[in-house]
């Protein structure tokens, strides 16, 4: 029969090992919630305050469709493409083009002559702001991401 005292360092070492994991696992910024979302790191983003940059007006707006109201009940689709066009389908009138340009805090846009405006546009530039998340206006006008 051995004494007690032998076995004293590995009943330490065991616990010694536990309080280790334990430690390391409690210091982990993934939350679990059962399953559901293995691993959540990252805070959810943030509707940037000022004026949004040109390249944040850009990189919203690039290859990207969005529902859009205009003033006396105007609306309609329009996708916006990184080589600065934009088509747009308007309810109840048809389908037209145009070309886009963003500047810091604005959006700038022309639309080219259609059957329905048949001189077209100049060249207008509006405030461009994030109103929620997936939501955005340029002057009048409100696009909603689709």
């Amino acid at each position: 029969m051995r004494p007690v005292f032998l076995r004293l360092p590995a009943l330490a070492g065991v616990l010694l090992a536990t309080a280790l994991l334990t430690a390391c696992s409690s210091g982990s910024n993934r939350v679990d919630d059962g399953g559901t979302n293995p691993a959540v790191t990252e805070p959810p983003p943030t509707v940037p305050t000022g004026p949004l940059k040109a390249g944040d007006i850009m990189r919203i707006l690039s290859g990207n469709s969005f529902r859009y109201t205009r003033p006396v009940n105007r609306t309609g689709t329009t996708t916006f493409n990184s080589d600065g066009t934009f088509t747009y389908q308007e309810t109840g009138k048809g389908e037209g083009t145009g070309i886009w340009q963003a500047s810091d805090g604005s959006l700038c846009e022309a639309f080219n002559p259609t059957s329905f405006l048949p001189r077209g546009t100049r060249t207008e530039c509006s405030p461009f702001k994030q109103t929620a998340q997936g939501s955005y206006s340029a002057g009048s006008a409100v696009f909603e991401a689709m």
